[in-house]
């Protein structure tokens, strides 16, 4: 079976971004300071918790009263969980 060209410059540029030139990554470690925010949401910016909230929407509530007006863009909003040895693994 030929293949046509347009499968085969595909393939080609699948197989050009499974090289070893591909960058690892690192994975993220967790903050120690979100021991203290436990069952809270976080906003979480260059390294640094920057507000917290008991619901997302607080959370977000929060961010738009920091000032300088901004201050919270970029931030990353999670939830803390507690911690704790179980692990789930997600199939499908």
């Amino acid at each position: 079976m030929a293949h046509t060209p347009w499968r085969v410059a595909r393939l080609r540029a699948y197989r050009c971004g499974m090289g070893a030139r591909r960058k690892s990554m690192e994975p993220e470690r967790r903050l120690p300071d979100l021991d203290n925010y436990v069952g809270l949401w976080v906003a979480v910016k260059d390294g640094k918790v920057i507000a917290a909230a008991s619901t997302s929407l607080e959370l977000v509530d929060a961010l738009h009263k920091l000032r300088p007006v901004g201050a919270g863009r970029g931030a990353v909003a999670q939830y803390v969980p507690r911690p704790t040895d179980q692990i789930m693994i997600g199939v499908g």
